[in-house]
């Protein structure tokens, strides 16, 4: 398979970035997956966006410190990162990112998203299931366009479900949590309801960088 690597800087972490070209992957490609027979049957583009963000995935490995190898996949499709590392992958359109980083006091959760950019139209579409009543106001007062804020509302809340679900074990939706505060670069979330060992009221900070076509949030704590 054909990419491109690069890497960029968010909230203190390097990220990997794979772009790379779906139509280009063969099925030797996926043998460098631990898992390649659960991908027999998937579309190629899936095939591709899959395998993009496990080697981003080993690469980061390798930059944090531990084996770069490529994680395995969970009961519930959930990466699995080797003992004492956390990370998180995403991927959207033909771009996979992928963060990893020392499991330590300090930083024992991570979790990263990638969106291309809504419209105002597909905004519209998805805000009364991504944002409760709270969050309309928390919208409005943040000043930001409207697409920009519902997109960036909605990979927040991505990122936290990937930061949250290694240690909560389970799915939880976008009611679980809400954004109390707003703007195109960094941000607060808060629990709603106790997820895993998270009780009601935790707070998380998100962090965001932008482009005209597409952003990325990165949860952290």
């Amino acid at each position: 398979m054909h990419t491109t690597h690069t890497t960029f800087q968010l909230a203190g972490l390097r990220v990997q970035r794979l772009d790379f070209q779906p139509h280009s992957v063969s099925p030797a490609d996926l043998l460098v997956l631990p898992h390649a027979a659960l991908l027999n049957h998937a579309v190629p583009t899936r095939q591709a966006e899959h395998l993009a963000g496990r080697l981003a995935a080993a690469i980061a490995l390798g930059d944090a410190g531990a084996q770069a190898v490529i994680p395995g996949i969970g009961a519930h499709r959930e990466p699995l990162w080797p003992a004492g590392f956390i990370g998180s992958i995403s991927h959207f359109q033909r771009t996979a990112l992928a963060v990893a980083a020392r499991q330590r006091a300090s930083l024992s959760l991570v979790g990263i998203d990638g969106e291309a950019l809504l419209d105002a139209a597909s905004a519209q579409g998805i805000v009364d299931e991504a944002l409760n009543p709270d969050e309309h106001a928390t919208l409005r007062a943040s000043g930001l366009p409207f697409a920009l804020a519902v997109t960036l509302i909605f990979s927040a809340k991505e990122s936290l479900f990937k930061a949250l679900f290694p240690q909560a074990g389970d799915w939880f939706g976008f009611d679980a949590a809400s954004v109390v505060a707003l703007n195109a670069e960094r941000f607060s979330l808060r629990l709603n309801y106790p997820v895993g060992p998270f009780p009601a009221g935790a707070c998380f900070e998100a962090h965001a960088l932008c482009s005209e076509a597409h952003l990325v949030t990165l949860v952290r704590g």
